[in-house]
């Protein structure tokens, strides 16, 4: 069909002239959406209505851009070529809202709708995802700017060649968008393209890769149903699947559409000229393809969308061994795609992975180097070549070369090829001039840091050898404290499944390779999709590559030793914290970068990476704060240190009444244990009928010491009698074993346990389960909240327990709040339960327990404080302002947490914040009893 404006020959059907947008026909002026946008340009999203003045020649923003013709029209905009005089006439694809909504409201929601899908889409980072570049608005009318993908799109394609395409070729492109869909199912949340189809996938005429295109349904279908669960029925025919069309979509419903549209382009058969949802094998369209491709086919469009691939990951993976196995060569999973792919099997992808060499020492491999392959020519239209992975890098800590505290080995140094005998010996005089030079500075310094002045560090601890604070050290328990910023990993042994990725992404962080390092942490994390480790250091690998301003918190808390499932948790919700500041831009162009201080085992631990933290407040000026640490045990011989540098500390769960007014510079977002020991004396009286009560406390743990005390003053005072309190020690079992017999000789109705869940679970374990003591109940604080901490031997006694706590995942529900819940329950089963298979095992999954959820709120109170530290538009704080601002978390600018209303009293304390009363049931099902305290804020600002 010719354009009766510029004479160019267009396909038939089509509504709009692919070199002008002139209307082909006169259906096309009545606002419809023509059925296939221009190919090769439309970097943005699909548009419709008239571009009204903006002709060939206008101009907007002040001349900066020039139009130079329309892409693509519909119902609510235009899509235009233009140039960007500013960079030189760089083309550039520019989307502008036109609306013909007359209703003054309805107007305001499209450009609401317009606005929220800009923000969405700027902060995708995705090379085979156009980029948003600018937005701006000029009178009434709205416009986004967004890079040009110069190419054929893959439905153009088929027009002009008219037979299937390569099998070879189909793949490569397909496992391209495959690591796109990744990426986006990685998002918070999730982001579904809904209109996958041969249209909105460019072949760049560049880089001869993949681009995916044509957001605007995604975006506008979702928020224009904001109010709803699920999204309604848009895409298009042939290609969107069956759930589409009865309002549902996640990211498994791409999988389909982009299997739809590998179908279309392998056999040659247009879905849209069928009947929907029926796809012949493709073997009986196509014989030349291979049986391995047709089953991937199969089971990518089928209906039943729980019998389809799962994820992108697991999809890419098999059309990857495809190539591998059937053309010698390997998916896309290049530098040049940023490492963005979901962890994919790395023999068959491409991606690094762990060989043996027989000594324990890993060496990092790829698919595209084996050398018992031999090289085979790729046809013209294969894909661009994918370049080498970087050399292999060794890694230390533990696995055949030597460790360097403060981080992995080193890459191999090239070799001199000439001796310079005078000029290395003048280097080394002038090196040992710096040295002897730093060293007559430093001692001073030194001896402050190691000393009285900052709180000392611990007897058989060597600090970390740093300069900026980063950096771990092996403790005289075998454990490694200290702070990373990815460049170790702490939770990397068994059963935790992903230790060796992350360990292989911690050498890459530090040489340099982020790349690299992103590709094995996204495998990390789809390995074993709940280590929040691997999720904080692949996010803060983006926010470095970002390149915009951020500021820097410490997460203090046990990342290894017999509490590193509270670690767990702590990083868990701290992770949830950052992912929806950064995904939000709630911090407006600053981003949050987390790191991780672990001081394990040993409470005294924490005194030496306290001091560690003081050493990075120094060298590194974007650090503001520490969420942490957990235990009041660990607080306590941290806090004082942090005050004296004048370092702000939020701690999630630290709950001792020591810690009440201990410094300015100290928050908590728990309520101190006098409140649930209140709470706990009345469920023991009201419900359990308890009078007669044995008190278990460790005496050298302030947690413990306070919980006990405050259980037996109110209990006593109530009129009831504490029958004998027994001592033991956190983390020696025969001290409670001891302590039980004792206790039983005085015939207690009832046992409070102050303590922990790894050391409740022993006297769990050796209850009575005949005789007088057969069901004797026990009651308990927080501590006793950690799932992880209850081996198999004590689940016979676990129907036992009660406790109080300071939140709880049905607290929502139970209130009849469930509609108001905050964003955070949905943001944590998408992030670490992604596929849905823990249906069984929720908990730490798609369910939260009570650690993940203050944790959480803790790095809450931190970002909304850095929120109004940060307002008026600044990129920096110092750790004194986000202090003053914690400081003012009262009154108008408490905030509703998860656990419930926080609002931070002169004390450091949160006021009158709500405990939550447990019990675990006969089936082993941790129920709620009741609330104390104020849960609902009605005045909070969130």
């Amino acid at each position: 069909m010719e354009c009766p404006n510029c004479h160019t020959e267009n396909r038939d059907g089509v509504s709009f002239c692919s070199n002008c947008g002139m209307a082909l026909n006169q259906a096309a002026t009545s606002g419809t959406i023509p059925a296939t946008p221009a190919a090769s340009t439309t970097g943005g999203t699909r548009t419709g209505g008239n571009s009204r003045s903006l002709t060939p020649g206008s101009r907007l923003q002040g001349g900066r851009y020039v139009i130079k013709r329309v892409l693509g029209q519909g119902g609510m905009g235009a899509a235009l070529l233009a140039t960007d005089l500013r960079l030189d006439s760089k083309p550039v694809v520019i989307k502008e809202l036109i609306s013909d909504n007359t209703d003054p409201a309805q107007l305001q929601d499209d450009v609401r709708n317009f606005k929220r899908e800009v923000a969405t889409l700027a902060h995708l980072d995705h090379p085979l995802i156009p980029n948003v570049t600018d937005h701006f608005q000029e009178g009434s009318r709205y416009f986004m700017v967004q890079e040009y993908v110069e190419g054929e799109n893959l439905e153009e394609r088929m027009d002009r060649l008219n037979q299937p395409m390569k099998e070879r070729e189909a793949l490569g492109y397909a496992s391209e968008v495959l690591d796109i869909l990744d990426y986006l199912s990685h998002e918070t949340p999730p982001i579904v393209h809904r209109d996958i189809k041969p249209a909105n996938i460019i072949i760049g005429n560049k880089d001869k890769r993949a681009h995916l295109v044509d957001f605007g349904i995604a975006r506008a279908d979702e928020t224009r149903n904001a109010r709803r669960k699920q999204t309604s029925a848009l895409g298009t025919p042939g290609y969107a699947p069956p759930e589409q069309y009865q309002g549902n979509a996640d990211p498994r419903s791409d999988l389909y559409a982009l299997a739809a549209t590998l179908h279309h382009v392998l056999t040659n058969r247009d879905p849209r000229n069928h009947p929907p949802f029926s796809y012949p094998p493709a073997r009986t369209l196509n014989p030349q393809l291979s049986p391995e491709t047709e089953q991937m086919l199969k089971k990518a469009v089928t209906n039943d969308i729980n019998q389809r691939y799962q994820s992108a990951a697991a999809m890419k993976q098999d059309v990857d061994n495809i190539l591998l196995n059937k053309f010698g060569i390997s998916g896309n999973t290049s530098s040049y795609t940023l490492g963005t792919s979901g962890p994919i099997n790395a023999a068959s992808s491409g991606a690094p992975t762990i060989a043996s060499t027989g000594q324990n020492q890993p060496t990092i491999r790829s698919s595209q180097a084996q050398q018992q392959r031999p090289p085979q020519q790729r046809p013209q239209q294969q894909p661009a070549n994918i370049p080498p992975p970087p050399p292999p890098i060794p890694v230390g800590g533990g696995y055949g070369t030597p460790y360097t505290p403060g981080g992995m080995g080193q890459p191999p140094q090239p070799q001199q090829r000439r001796s310079n005998v005078g000029r290395n010996f003048l280097l080394l005089i002038i090196i040992l001039l710096l040295i002897f030079g730093a060293l007559y500075f430093a001692l001073p310094y030194i001896r402050n840091l190691n000393g009285t002045a900052t709180g000392g560090s611990t007897p058989g601890v060597t600090p970390a050898t740093t300069s900026n604070g980063i950096g771990v050290t092996k403790a005289p328990d075998g454990e490694y404290i200290g702070i990373s910023d990815g460049t170790f990993a702490f939770d990397s042994s068994v059963p935790r499944s992903d230790g060796e990725l992350k360990t292989q992404a911690a050498a890459r962080i530090k040489a340099g390779d982020t790349s690299g390092a992103i590709a094995l942490l996204n495998q990390a994390i789809t390995t074993d999709t709940n280590d929040a480790e691997a999720h904080i250091y692949l996010e803060d690998q983006k926010v470095l590559a970002s390149g915009s301003p951020y500021v820097t918190f410490v997460v203090a808390t046990m990342a290894t030793g017999s509490n590193n499932g509270v670690g767990r948790d702590n990083l868990q919700g701290a992770y949830i914290a950052q992912s929806e500041f950064n995904g939000g831009a709630k911090l407006g162009n600053v981003k949050v970068r987390l790191l991780i201080a672990n001081s394990g085992n040993d409470s005294s631990y924490a005194t030496t990476v306290a001091n560690q933290i003081v050493q990075l407040a120094q060298s590194d000026k974007t650090f503001a704060g520490v969420m942490g640490w957990p235990f009041s045990s660990r607080t306590l011989n941290a806090v004082s240190v942090l005050a004296r540098a004048h370092i702000p500390m939020v701690s999630q769960t630290a709950s001792s009444d020591q810690l009440t007014g201990i410094s300015p510079y100290f928050f908590r977002v728990a309520p101190a244990d006098k409140a649930q020991a209140q709470a706990g004396v009345t469920y023991v009286e009201q419900k359990l009928h308890a009078r007669n009560v044995a008190v278990f406390v460790d005496t050298s743990d302030p947690y413990s010491q306070s919980l006990a005390n405050g259980f037996s003053s109110k209990f006593t005072a109530d009129g009831n009698t504490i029958a004998v309190t027994e001592h033991y020690t956190e983390g020696n079992a025969g001290t409670v074993s001891s302590a039980l017999q004792d206790a039983l000789k005085h015939n207690p109705d009832l046992i409070y346990f102050a303590g922990y869940a790894t050391d409740v679970s022993v006297l769990l374990t050796d209850l009575p389960t005949s005789g007088q003591f057969a069901n004797l109940k026990v009651m308990g604080g927080d501590g006793l909240y950690e799932l992880g901490g209850y081996p198999t031997s004590a689940r016979s006694g676990f129907g036992r327990l009660n406790f109080t706590a300071f939140a709880y995942p049905d607290e929502w529900a139970a209130q009849g709040l469930a509609s108001q819940q905050p964003a955070f329950f949905s943001d944590y089963a998408n992030a670490y339960d992604p596929n849905k298979a823990h249906s069984n095992q929720p908990y730490g999954y798609s369910r939260a327990d009570n650690d993940a959820i203050l944790s959480y709120d803790g790095m809450l109170a931190i970002l909304n404080a850095s929120k109004m530290a940060l307002s008026g538009g600044k990129t920096t704080m110092t750790p004194d302002n986000l202090q003053q601002a914690l400081s003012k978390l009262n009154g108008t600018n408490a905030f509703q947490g998860v656990s419930g209303q926080i609002a931070l009293g002169p004390d450091g304390n949160p006021i009158n914040k709500a405990v939550v009363v447990l019990f675990v049931d006969s089936n082993d099902h941790i129920q709620l009893v009741s609330i104390a305290g104020t849960f609902r804020c009605q005045q909070c600002q969130s």
